[in-house]
């Protein structure tokens, strides 16, 4: 096994989420800021795609570029549009609680988690599924008792559904059909325990390796599709959560890491903390 430590790239965030890279630019959400950056980290440039208020998390993009964001507050689907505002394209209130993450396949397909209770007040945690929202904005769920569904993602060929759930600490995945429709729900990685092995945000690489990152850990975990720890990336600082990170960069090789200097009491106060980017370059690029 493989194993290194990030360097910070920028900083002066408050917690972001929903890490995706597109067309040379990495993208992703401050919730607690109502903002949705587009960033080209080479150059340092940060621009603010979206501004919306309902808490921003998950980020996608549509086959003809669209970007789509997921609402927290509200638990909505949403499309940013050319002013940098958003409109609804499904409300998902019924089906979901917090949705949070979000994966968008080649047909458009939106493959959305939440967190399904109220986390920060002490709520009871509830078994949830899986969100798939058609590219009409038709929803359907999919899947049962998903404990805080969080990170999600695409294997190379599209046909299995990788799902981190924080507080089951593990890995999940589905079947997908050619319609987008979910079956076959597996544990594809159980850890030990919450304290060290929560997980949260994922990624995908070309092989099939899935970078899963564990909050309480400090670290970024690449696992094969047969449960396997390949290698571990950690933060620049030591006890710093990493939230949420994607493949990009020119060759796109480079992991970045979307990192917070909070704790889940201070997370609970309206994500009260600082966050930055950090990179790694990896050995197996991601999915272009």
């Amino acid at each position: 096994m493989t194993a290194q430590s990030a360097t910070v790239i920028l900083d002066g965030f408050q917690y972001l989420e929903g890490a995706r890279w597109h067309r040379g630019e990495l993208w992703c959400s401050d919730i607690p800021k109502g903002k949705v950056h587009r960033i080209r980290p080479d150059a340092g440039e940060v621009q603010v795609a979206a501004e919306v208020q309902a808490k921003p998390s998950g980020l996608g993009f549509a086959p003809d570029g669209t970007v789509l964001v997921v609402t927290q507050e509200d638990s909505a689907l949403r499309r940013i549009t050319a002013d940098g505002g958003t409109e609804i394209v499904a409300a998902l209130g019924d089906v979901a609680m917090g949705a949070n993450d979000m994966w968008v396949d080649a047909d458009g397909r939106a493959y959305i988690t939440q967190i399904g209770y109220d986390l920060f007040n002490g709520g009871e945690a509830q078994g949830r599924p899986m969100i798939v929202v058609s590219p009409a904005g038709e929803v359907a769920t999919y899947g049962t008792g998903l404990v805080c569904p969080n990170g999600v993602g695409l294997s190379p060929d599209g046909k299995t559904l990788y799902v981190a759930e924080t507080f089951n600490f593990r890995l999940t995945a589905f079947d997908v059909d050619d319609t987008g429709a979910l079956s076959g729900q597996r544990v594809l990685k159980q850890f030990d325990s919450l304290e060290n092995d929560a997980v949260d945000g994922l990624c995908v690489d070309s092989a099939g390796g899935i970078w899963v990152t564990c909050p309480f850990s400090s670290e970024v975990r690449r696992l094969t599709p047969d449960g396997t720890v390949t290698d571990t990336v950690r933060t620049a600082t030591p006890g710093h959560f990493v939230v949420s990170v994607a493949l990009g960069g020119a060759d796109l090789r480079t992991l970045y890491m979307c990192t917070a200097e909070t704790d889940l009491e201070r997370m609970s106060n309206n994500f009260e903390g600082t966050a930055r980017i950090e990179a790694a370059t990896v050995e197996v690029p991601g999915m272009g």
